[in-house]
């Protein structure tokens, strides 16, 4: 993991295919799909308390995960994540000290517009951090997440396993329009000091 550290130092993005075992995939998305087919996600919204709302911005449901109800496959995803945060802190000392995450489920037609994962005013979100959950998944069937830097743009296909993580407050991105419907694991290393 301090290959992550190193390479998001250099570049404010690093991309860890496999970063679940095929196992491990297998375990968490039946894990998310147990949760959805109960009704327990909710419709995603924007901002921060009264300020949120569903708005044509995006399209995803949600399912926050909370550490001190975990089941056993949840256990061994928020092991995973204390794992990258202590890299993390190690490398590049960045005072990270929890880390906030849901499930989501785009459906087909789903995506988000273009942001940034920092609130206004607000410099808590320190690195974003998105986990595919998707078993199969070809070029066809869009939901690529698209970071912008610098004038360009740089598209990751949601293929399972795959661990994405990037600067909150510096990288502007997007989920592009699935055509079929897509699930990760996605949030952010905080400092709440």
């Amino acid at each position: 993991m301090t290959s992550l550290a190193m390479q998001l130092e250099k570049t404010g993005l690093c991309v860890w295919p496999n970063f679940l075992s095929l196992k491990s995939l297998q375990e968490t998305r039946g894990d998310l799909d147990r949760i959805h087919s109960s009704g327990d996600f909710s419709r995603a919204g924007i901002g921060q308390a009264e300020a949120r709302g569903t708005h044509d911005l995006r399209r995803d449901e949600t399912y926050w995960l909370d550490r001190s109800r975990a089941n056993l496959v949840q256990s061994r995803l928020w092991k995973k994540i204390d794992q990258l945060k202590q890299a993390l802190n190690r490398g590049l000392f960045l005072g990270i000290t929890d880390f906030e995450g849901h499930y989501a489920s785009y459906p087909k037609g789903g995506f988000y517009r273009r942001h940034l994962d920092c609130f206004h005013g607000s410099e808590t979100r320190i690195v974003s951090l998105v986990l595919y959950l998707n078993q199969t998944w070809q070029a066809s069937d869009g939901g690529c997440l698209r970071i912008h830097k610098k004038g360009a743009h740089l598209d990751i296909p949601p293929i399972g396993g795959t661990l994405v993580c990037f600067l909150s407050k510096e990288s502007e991105h997007e989920v592009l329009e699935s055509h079929r419907a897509r699930f990760s694991f996605c949030g952010w290393f905080v400092n709440k000091r």
